[in-house]
């Protein structure tokens, strides 16, 4: 497992920075963490964009499915009913777990790449046709990334409370209108997490380093404005079939 982990996950993203720091300008490191994380999260764009969407569609799905709670008291037809519900709006609710899976190997993954990228290049996990940077600069804007860095810590978590503050998911979770004790549970979840995981991500950004605190920043930041854009779209589709 960890040799296929390497294989398909590790190397090549360790050898893309490396790659990237040879080709932008004065070998910034702050540069390449930023690209690498943009493209990497293109290439799973269309998952992203598949989740964003069904959390959209499931929080104007609310009032129906508060519907078929209170008048199904079965639960199996209750499940069966929500079921027709998703297929009829064209709501996949996996496609968010789905992401989770694709998304876990290559974050896990960036974290190594960006927690010893730059200080120490490994020649020997970079291909043959990779040629490592004769020098790396680890610092741009004052920051260094080799280091700890409150300031990209902070912006971590300003830019994971934002997300979050803006996600379908958390404000359909973080809906206090819910009457039954789970879902008031729920709510609460909601609540707590919106400020807990951006506190968490702070502290998490400014151990590991500045160079995943960087990746944080950026990948919140292309979250926040794919979200909007996907909101924007269906917007257009609503208007459009109305």
């Amino acid at each position: 497992m960890i040799t296929l982990w390497n294989l398909f996950f590790y190397k090549p993203l360790y050898n893309a920075l490396f790659w990237l720091v040879d080709v932008v300008p004065q070998n910034s490191l702050f540069i390449a963490v930023i690209i690498l994380t943009i493209i990497v999260r293109l290439i799973i764009s269309p998952l992203s964009y598949k989740a964003v969407r069904t959390q959209i569609k499931t929080k104007a799905l609310q009032p129906a499915l508060k519907v078929i709670k209170e008048t199904i008291t079965d639960k199996q037809e209750q499940a069966r009913a929500t079921l027709e519900l998703y297929k009829k709006h064209g709501v996949n609710p996996f496609s968010s777990f789905l992401l989770i899976l694709v998304q876990f190997p290559i974050i896990i993954a960036l974290y190594w790449v960006f927690r010893d990228g730059g200080v120490e290049i490994d020649p020997s996990i970079l291909y043959s046709f990779i040629s490592a940077p004769e020098n790396v600069s680890l610092t741009s804007f004052g920051i260094d990334l080799a280091q700890k860095s409150y300031i990209l810590a902070a912006l971590a978590g300003i830019t994971q409370y934002i997300h979050i503050s803006r996600s379908a998911s958390f404000k359909q979770m973080g809906d206090s209108g819910s009457q039954n004790e789970q879902e008031k549970m729920m709510a609460m979840v909601g609540k707590s997490m919106k400020f807990s995981m951006p506190i968490m991500i702070t502290i998490f950004s400014y151990i590991i380093g500045g160079a995943v605190a960087l990746y944080w920043v950026t990948s919140n930041v292309f979250m926040i404005v794919q979200e909007h854009f996907i909101q924007k779209k269906l917007n257009k589709e609503q208007e459009a079939s109305v």
